[in-house]
Formats: structure tokens, sequence, C-alpha cells
């Protein structure tokens, strides 16, 4: 009788408390924070993935700039429709070869950056930054003049002023893709691409030399991707 009664006290003390712990933390959900903890170290994977890719044979710098910049675009997503307002991938776009540390943000450095939202569900003026900014892999450069707004009619994408950093005055023109609060894209059919090559100090656009590595996709209305198979049609070839 005593240790069928222990059994009965483990049981009261374990398994019902833990249960109903668990099931009330499935009904809370993810936290903003912890949200944007997942994003940031998948971010990260997917820049230690591209250190690894970069080594194994030349040209496929473009190829994991690509998968940075995709995984990015979909961290935008995600986060605008989980926190019902917008939501930008921006790149850096101020030439300024006199500080190094700008030198290596020039069209390589990214970031994600949202709208919060106040008691009122109103947007506020500032632009949050989530989580830490990803550069593409050494000497591959966002390409404005291919990156248009729309990859079929043309046109030349957005830029606005964003800061960068915890510094008041680190604040820098940037370009960017955007999201609502629905996870629709505000520029469906722009294009993202990526240049390899070496950029001479005070140059906006790299040296491709005879490799003419380029390579990039199109963003779809509902955040989706597709790759540009043919990238010749772009009239990359001859074109630096």
């Amino acid at each position: 009788m005593g240790r069928s009664l222990s059994k009965k006290m483990i049981r009261a003390f374990t398994t019902r408390p833990a249960g109903k712990a668990f099931s009330r933390a499935f009904r809370k959900g993810f936290s903003l924070v912890e949200l944007l903890a997942v994003m940031t170290i998948i971010a990260i994977l997917l820049s230690l993935a591209s250190v690894g890719i970069s080594k194994i044979g030349k040209g496929q710098g473009v190829t994991a700039g690509m998968a940075l910049g995709e995984g990015l675009l979909s961290q935008a997503r995600s986060l605008a429709m989980n926190q019902n307002t917008r939501s930008r991938l921006i790149i850096h776009s101020d030439l300024n070869d006199t500080v190094p540390e700008e030198r290596e943000r020039y069209r390589r450095m990214m970031m994600v950056v949202y709208k919060e939202l106040d008691e009122n569900g109103r947007e506020k003026q500032e632009w949050t930054r989530a989580g830490s900014p990803t550069f593409l892999p050494n000497s591959v450069y966002f390409s404005v003049d291919l990156s248009r707004a729309d990859m079929r009619n043309g046109g030349v994408l957005e830029t606005d002023t964003h800061q960068l950093s915890s510094q008041t005055s680190d604040v820098h023109q940037c370009y960017y893709y955007e999201f609502n609060g629905q996870g629709i894209c505000s520029t469906p059919g722009a294009g993202f691409i990526l240049k390899e090559g070496a950029r001479p100090s005070g140059q906006e656009k790299p040296l491709m030399g005879g490799s003419k590595n380029v390579g990039g996709f199109v963003i779809l209305k509902n955040g989706g991707t597709s790759i540009i198979r043919d990238i010749k049609r772009l009239g990359v070839i001859g074109a630096d």
C-alpha cells in the first residue's frame, strides 16, 4: 500500500504540473525577443555556410551571397507578418572609401529593420534594427545597375536613410526591399543581383575581369524568389 501511495504522489507532483506548464507555454507562443534570436541564429548559420561555400571553388561567392539575400528576405517577411508592421531588407549604399569601415560596408552590408508599433497600434517614427548586420562574401557586391525595381519594365530601386548602429551619427543611405504586415513585397518583380570582382578605391562598380561572375533572383509578390537562369538576358556580358 505504501509503495502504491508513493507512486501516486510521484505522478501527482511530476506529470500533471509539467503537462499544465507545457500547455500554458504552448498557448503563449513565442515572444518577439525569442523570434529575433532565432532569426539572428539563422543569419549567422547562413554566414558560416557562405564562408565554407566560397572556398569550394571559383565563382561560388555570388552563389553564397544569393543564399544570404534569400535568407534575410525571408527573415524580413516573417518579422513583418509576426508583428503586423512594415519591415525592410536594407543594403548600404554610401560610397566613402576614405574610412576603412565604410569601404567594407559599401554595397556589401545588409540588415533587416522594422517599424515598432506604439500602444495605439501606430508606427513609431524610427526604424528598429533586427539583429546584427550581415556582409556579402569577400569581393561580392550588390549590383545597383542590374538590380532593377522591376526586372521586366526597369526602374531604379528606392533608397532611404537608416541608422546602422547604436551611434546616432551612423546614418547612411541604403537601398531597400520592403514588406507590409501581410508579408506582401512592395516592389514585386524587383531584382536582387550580385557581382564578383575587385573594386578600386573610389569606384562604385567592381572590375569583373574575364569571369563575368554575376547571379541573382527576382522577388515575387508573396516574398518568394525566382532564380534568373539566363543571366545573359540582363545585358551583363560586356558590362562592368
